[in-house]
C-alpha cells in the first residue's frame, strides 16, 4: 500500500512540474487540435452588452496555440474561428488568475472540443455540453451549411441578383427546419440534467435560454413541440430559492414562462422616442392593428425580417401599423438607422434594465413580435423570424 501511495506522489510531482507556470494575474489556453489546418486563426472574444470585443487571437501551427492575457477575477470569454466549414458558433471558455486552460479537440467542430479545467463554472458548462454532445454535434453540422450560405450571399457578385437571393434564404430556411428536431432534443436533454446539477450561474443561463425557447411554439407548427417544456421548466423555476428567483437571469426566466401580457389581455403602453428624442406613445395607433417589432442590430434574424416587415406595411397599409422598438443603445440605434437607412416607425425605450415594455411583452430571445387588435387587445405573441412567419400570422388573426 505505501509503495502504491508513494507511486502516486511522485506522478503527481511529475505532472505539477510539467504543467506550465502562469503568472498570478494570468491565464493561459493551450490548445491541442487535430484536423485543423495550419495558419487557422482562433479568436477570444469578451460579450459586454451585445457587443463583443476582441481579447486575444493566435494561428493553429503544427496542431497547437496559446491564447494568453492578464485578469483580474473569474470571467467568461468566448473562442470563436471564422472561414468556411466552422460554425458560427461559440466556445465558451471561463478563465481566472493563474489558472492553466488544456483544450484538446478534433476537427472544425470547435464548440465539441474538450476543455480541462479546475474553475467550477467551466466544470458547469462542461457538464451540460458532454450531456448534449449527440444533438449539438448535428446542430453544428447544418449551422456550417447556413454560415457557408450566408458567406456566399455577401459575396459582391449576388447583390442584385434576387433570384439567386431567393434561392439562397430559402436553403437556409429548410436547414433550420432540418435542425429543430435536434434543437428539440438539446433542450429535452438539458431539462433532464438540470433536475440532477446544482443551481448555479450555468443552471440558470439553461433556464432562462429554454424558456425563451418555448415561445417558439405560438409562431410555427415545425416549433410546437417546444410548448412540452414549458411545464418542467415552470416546475424547475419554482424550486428555486426566492434570493435566486430574483436574479436578473431567473427573472428573465420567469417573465418568458409567466408572461405579464398574452394573448386576450389588454395592451400596455409605455413611453418611447423617436431618433429626434420626440416622445410617442403607442396608443397613437389605436383603432388599428399594431405590430410591435422588439429588434436589435446585433440580431441576424432581426435584419433578415426587414424586407418582410416592410412588405406587410405596405400589405396592409391603412390597417396595421409597424413599430420597431429597438433594444440597443442610443447612439448605436441612431447610427444603425442612418447606415442602414430604415424606414417606417423606429422608436426606442431608450433603457437597459430589461423593464418597460419588454417585461411587459415578455422580451427574452430576439426578435420579438407582438401583434396588437384595433379594440386594444393583443391578438398574438412570437418570438423568432423565418421566411414567410410574419406574412403567415397577420393572414391569419387579421380580417
Amino acid at each position: 500500500m505505501k509503495k502504491s501511495v508513494l507511486g502516486c506522489l511522485c506522478l503527481t510531482a511529475l505532472v505539477t512540474a510539467c504543467a506550465p507556470q502562469v503568472a498570478d494575474n494570468e491565464y493561459l489556453i493551450a490548445g491541442t487540435v487535430t484536423d485543423v489546418p495550419d495558419s487557422t486563426v482562433v479568436h477570444l472574444q469578451k460579450l459586454n452588452d451585445q457587443f463583443f470585443t476582441a481579447v486575444a487571437c493566435d494561428t493553429v501551427m503544427q496542431g497547437r496555440f496559446e491564447l494568453r492575457d492578464t485578469v483580474s477575477s473569474s470571467q467568461r470569454l468566448c473562442l470563436t474561428i471564422n472561414g468556411k466549414g466552422y460554425p458560427n458558433y461559440l466556445l465558451n471558455l471561463w478563465v481566472a488568475p493563474g489558472q492553466y486552460i488544456e483544450l484538446k479537440g478534433n476537427g472544425k467542430l470547435f464548440p465539441l472540443w474538450d476543455v480541462k479545467s479546475d474553475i467550477a463554472e467551466q466544470q458547469e458548462e462542461n457538464r451540460f455540453a458532454n450531456y448534449t454532445r449527440e444533438p449539438q454535434k448535428q446542430i453544428l453540422e447544418y449551422n456550417i451549411q447556413e454560415s457557408d450560405i450566408l458567406t456566399e450571399l455577401s459575396d459582391k457578385k449576388h447583390q442584385g441578383n434576387k433570384e439567386y437571393q431567393e434561392a439562397a434564404w430559402n436553403k437556409i430556411d429548410s436547414i433550420q427546419r432540418l435542425s429543430v428536431p435536434f434543437m428539440l432534443e438539446r433542450t429535452r436533454m438539458e431539462v433532464e440534467c438540470m433536475k440532477t446539477a446544482p443551481v448555479s450561474q450555468i443552471w440558470l443561463e439553461k433556464l432562462e435560454t429554454n424558456a425563451t425557447l418555448t415561445r417558439f411554439a405560438a409562431a410555427d407548427t415545425a416549433f410546437q413541440d417546444y410548448a412540452a417544456f414549458i411545464a418542467p421548466l415552470k416546475e424547475l423555476y419554482m424550486t428555486l430559492p426566492d434570493s435566486i428567483k430574483q436574479t436578473a437571469t431567473a427573472q428573465k426566466a420567469y417573465h418568458a414562462l409567466f408572461p405579464k401580457i398574452k394573448a386576450g389581455d389588454v395592451m400596455t403602453d409605455g413611453t418611447l422616442y423617436d431618433p429626434d428624442g420626440n416622445e410617442h406613445h403607442l396608443a397613437e395607433f389605436k383603432g388599428q392593428y399594431i405590430l410591435l417589432d422588439f429588434w436589435s442590430q446585433t440580431c441576424g434574424p432581426c435584419r433578415r425580417a426587414i424586407p418582410e416587415l416592410e412588405e406587410v406595411a405596405r400589405t396592409y397599409a391603412g390597417r396595421l401599423t409597424v413599430v420597431c422598438i429597438s433594444t440597443d443603445p442610443q447612439e448605436v440605434w441612431k447610427q444603425c438607422l442612418q447606415i442602414k437607412g430604415m424606414k417606417g416607425i423606429q422608436w426606442n425605450e431608450l433603457r437597459n434594465d430589461g423593464g418597460g415594455l419588454q417585461a411587459d411583452y415578455g422580451v427574452q430571445g430576439l426578435p420579438h413580435y407582438v401583434l396588437i387588435a384595433p379594440d386594444g387587445k393583443v391578438k398574438h405573441v412570437w418570438a423568432g423570424y423565418w421566411k414567410g412567419v410574419i406574412r403567415t400570422i397577420l393572414e391569419t388573426h387579421i380580417n
